[in-house]
């Protein structure tokens, strides 16, 4: 994770937050008083959200890991598939 303090975002913004999108890695902004906070992009905010929602689903993860474990050869190949 990335790390700053208010002071240096302040100095520089748009080169930090550049850097925190750019390198879809977290941003730490350490305060002197109250709580710490954390910037991250757009992008990397939905895909955690989408993670978060998926691990509610019952069963999904747990099938996803299975899936994993099962070697290509016993798969499906998708042009082989009727839809």
């Amino acid at each position: 994770m990335l790390q700053t303090t208010t002071v240096k975002l302040r100095e520089d913004f748009d080169r930090e937050v550049d850097r925190c999108i750019d390198n879809h890695e977290a941003l730490k902004v350490t305060r002197d008083r109250g709580e710490n906070l954390v910037i991250i992009g757009e992008a990397d905010w939905r895909a955690i959200k989408e993670t978060l929602y998926l691990n509610r689903v019952p069963g999904l993860v747990e099938s996803i890991r299975e899936s994993a474990r099962e070697p290509l050869s016993e798969g499906v190949r998708l042009e082989d598939v009727n839809w």
